[in-house]
């Protein structure tokens, strides 16, 4: 059975049931003796039962402004569900903090579609992949939930302590120690695990962030037909000397799976423009992805700066603004940069004297690891390996990834 209709089963079991359950287990409920008034999990079920309580649990953490220090701020602020859970419409980059007025260094990811990742490693060939986040430092769903929480511009608690006695006031809280197998003398520790440990489980767990349910699964089942120009763009994507798109945003299933992920978990350089707001206006301030400076193991692999994480392109025609540093504002202009980076960079980056700036965000000498395979690599002037109703009958196509559809 694939994945991700194992996950629904979890709804279907009943979450209030289960809560119910597992609270009995666990020595709640009315506290009398007579035992008709115990709820028994049976054997065959007591895992998902488990499973489900924490996906329960996990939503309310995932939902809930009161997680943050000044009380004003969700995980679901940043990673909107209809938008893919990444960032709200009409948003440049994330804003947190105590006043909802310190600006994120980047763009929040969506989260759907990482059931498949894995945690960060380097193959012998030297091709970064995986972890989580833009940079991959956490390892796991449960590692990358701390962060957020701790984060000056984002939840601004200011240590795990400060985290944990907010929990501890949450009306839920007696749900959580539930779904993990606590109770009351659960440490600040064991609180905390607890707490990522629910929040993995919601976002791996809960069929809304693997719903498989755009016109290209409906197309893939043969419920429905792409229309020409979509069928233009899928020609696009996948060819090797035109978009290209394919080799890191991979339109065929995984091994072992049945839907395509439009992601291989790796990392380019893409080289795109820098963002002009004025969190990052400073000159000499540079973000450079794995090699730091929010990354710092990687800060001597001066051969990985500037790579960012590959994100799934299911959604993406929701997810603006688009890169890490959320320079470009439209679908339309993400994927005329690819098209034309290389033979308009006047287009895409400032003019210094008579010279353009190519590959602004990047220190002159790390601009050497941005990608030139196609559809890049083009010289000043020539032809576009994509010419402009190209990138048209490519948006078309991206838009099929969109979930919801109905035939």
């Amino acid at each position: 059975m694939h994945r991700h209709h194992r996950l629904r089963s979890f709804r279907a079991l009943g979450i209030t049931t289960l809560l119910a359950a597992v609270l009995a287990g666990c020595g709640g409920g009315s506290g009398s003796d007579d035992s008709s008034a115990t709820t028994v999990t049976p054997p065959e079920t007591a895992g998902a039962a488990t499973e489900a309580a924490k996906v329960a649990v996990g939503d309310l953490l995932f939902k809930d402004t009161r997680l943050s220090a000044a009380g004003n701020l969700a995980c679901a602020t940043c990673h909107v569900q209809a938008r893919g859970h990444a960032d709200a419409e009409g948003v440049f980059l994330p804003l947190g903090g105590p006043a909802l007025d310190q600006q994120g260094l980047r763009s929040s990811p969506s989260l759907n579609y990482l059931n498949d990742n894995r945690p960060f490693s380097i193959d012998n060939q030297g091709r970064p992949s995986g972890g989580f986040t833009w940079d991959g430092r956490a390892a796991t769903r449960a590692a990358q939930a701390l962060g957020p929480l701790l984060a000056a511009k984002e939840m601004a608690h200011a240590n795990n302590a400060a985290v944990v006695a907010r929990v501890r006031t949450l009306p839920y809280f007696a749900q959580l120690l539930a779904a993990s197998a606590l109770d009351t003398s659960a440490s600040d520790e064991q609180v905390l695990q607890a707490v990522q440990g629910a929040l993995q489980s919601y976002q791996s767990g809960d069929p809304d962030y693997q719903p498989f349910t755009s016109k290209f699964d409906a197309v893939q089942d043969g419920r429905a037909t792409f229309s020409p120009q979509e069928a233009r763009g899928l020609a696009l994507f996948n060819s090797p000397q035109q978009g290209n798109c394919a080799s890191c945003h991979s339109s065929t299933p995984p091994a072992g799976q049945t839907r395509s992920l439009f992601t291989n978990f790796g990392y380019f350089a893409l080289g795109v423009p820098r963002n002009q707001s004025t969190a990052t206006a400073d000159p000499a301030f540079f973000d450079m992805g794995l090699c730091g400076p929010v990354r710092t193991d990687l800060s001597s692999r001066t051969d990985l700066c500037g790579m960012f994480k590959v994100p799934t392109l299911r959604n993406v025609a929701l997810t603006a603004p688009y890169f890490h540093n959320g320079a470009v504002a439209t679908l339309q202009d993400a994927v005329s940069f690819y098209a034309t980076r290389d033979t308009d960079p006047a287009r895409w980056y400032p003019t210094l004297g008579n010279v353009v700036d190519k590959f602004n965000d990047l220190p002159a000498a790390y601009r050497g690891n941005v990608n030139q395979l196609p559809p890049f690599g083009q010289q000043l002037g020539q032809p576009s390996r994509l010419s402009a109703q190209d990138v048209q009958d490519l948006v078309a196509f991206l838009r099929t990834l969109t979930d919801g559809f109905v035939p």
